[in-house]
């Protein structure tokens, strides 16, 4: 047994043209239309927009209950934020030791060094000759 789907509810959308653009980009990208492309986005995120519709919702009857909440939700998204930042350079600074010594500084170290053979720009000078001309 096939269930069908429930139609579709069409809408008209103001929107910029960078937004529009970006749309279509996607559209094309997707090989979609440009209404399926915004459709199925806007698909994906309605949980983002019940999230806020919630809030919004709350902070009307509730404003000080809810700024709380947010501040705690961005203090929390700030300390995972922090700790991942920490994960990342731990994990710098372990594959940074794993390099063997035998490898050289060159291969542990990510700035370029300059071959031996470099004269730092240097030209070789000419001779001059007793009349002032240089030969």
């Amino acid at each position: 047994m096939t269930s069908t789907p429930p139609p579709s509810i069409r809408i008209t959308v103001a929107v910029s043209p960078e937004v529009h653009e970006a749309f279509k980009r996607l559209s094309k990208a997707g090989g979609m239309s440009l209404s399926r492309a915004v459709g199925e986005w806007l698909a994906d995120t309605v949980e983002a927009a019940e999230f806020m519709a919630t809030k919004m919702e709350q902070a009307r009857a509730a404003p000080g209950i809810v700024m709380r909440e947010m501040h705690a939700y961005a203090l929390g998204l700030a300390d995972e934020t922090g700790a991942l930042m920490n994960k990342m350079k731990e994990k710098g600074r372990e594959d940074r030791a794993s390099v063997p010594a035998s490898a050289g500084a060159s291969a542990r170290s990510s700035a370029p060094i300059p071959p031996s053979s470099n004269t730092g720009g240097k030209g070789t000078k000419l001779k001059s000759s007793p009349r002032g001309k240089k030969s």
